[in-house]
Parts: C-alpha cells; sequence; structure tokens
C-alpha cells in the first residue's frame, strides 16, 4: 500500500518523507551556522538529522539493501543497481561524518574553526548527493 500513490510499500513512501523531512532539518542547521551567532541550535539541529536518519538506516534502507545484495551484484551493470550501490556508499560515509561531528563536536557555543566547516560542508555535499541518488532510486523503482 502506497501513500504517494506509487508502486513503493508504505515503509518506502514513509521513509522518503522522512529523509525529505531530514534534508530540509539540514538546511536549518546550516542557515543557523551560515548566521555565525546560533552555533548551539545548529549543533542539536544537526544531531536530530543524525539521529533521524540512523533511526531509517536501521528501520528502512539497511533491510531493504542486505536483502538486495545478491540481486545488485548480478546486475552491477545496469544504471539501477549502480545507483542503488552508490547510494548507501555516499550515505554511509555522510552518516558517519556525521556521527563522529555529533560526537567529537557537541553543541559547545563556540564559534568552529575553518578545518570544522570544511568538515561540515563536506558531510552536507556527501549527504546532498545521498539524498538525491536516493531519490533517484525512488523514481528508477517506485515510479518510472
Amino acid at each position: 500500500m502506497s501513500i504517494l500513490g506509487t508502486r513503493a510499500e508504505l515503509i518506502y513512501d514513509l521513509n522518503l518523507i522522512l529523509q525529505i523531512l531530514i534534508f530540509l532539518i539540514l538546511l536549518t542547521g546550516a542557515y543557523y551556522a551560515k548566521r555565525r551567532i546560533q552555533y548551539r541550535i545548529h549543533g542539536k539541529i544537526m544531531a536530530l538529522a543524525v539521529a533521524l536518519n540512523a533511526l531509517s538506516i536501521v528501520i528502512a534502507m539497511g533491510p531493504r539493501l542486505v536483502g538486495s545484495l545478491s540481486f545488485l551484484t548480478s546486475t552491477m551493470t545496469q544504471s539501477r543497481s549502480q545507483m542503488t550501490f552508490l547510494h548507501p556508499v555516499l550515505g554511509g560515509i555522510a552518516e558517519l561524518l556525521g556521527i563522529i561531528a555529533v560526537i567529537t563536536l557537541r553543541p559547545c557555543g563556540s564559534k568552529m574553526g575553518s578545518r570544522v566547516r570544511q568538515l561540515m560542508r563536506a558531510t552536507f555535499m556527501l549527504w546532498a548527493a545521498a539524498f538525491l541518488v536516493g531519490l533517484a532510486v525512488y523514481l528508477a523503482f517506485y515510479v518510472i
């Protein structure tokens, strides 16, 4: 049963909605960081995004990936399989960097140095790329 009118199961529709929400949360967090005065709020917002994404990985994306491994390896020359493989690689790296940032840079309210900003920008870009590739995977499997 799909709530978005696609061929997707309910859990994948809900996951897509959650991923869009997470991306909006990330954009909100980036806004607070850009203002350079609200680092404590920025840290809490980003921690929320990392936690929601980890939940999404455990509940929806991880089990789907594990269940699809044999399909992916046998059809790796197809673009859908390549996208499906690329998505967890990008997303996994972004999530890992996000976890590291949340744990090591806990919201302390102090200004961030240029190395921290570079790490966060790279993490955001990876996350955005994973989101876009994941959206393409959803469209390829459930819409087109």
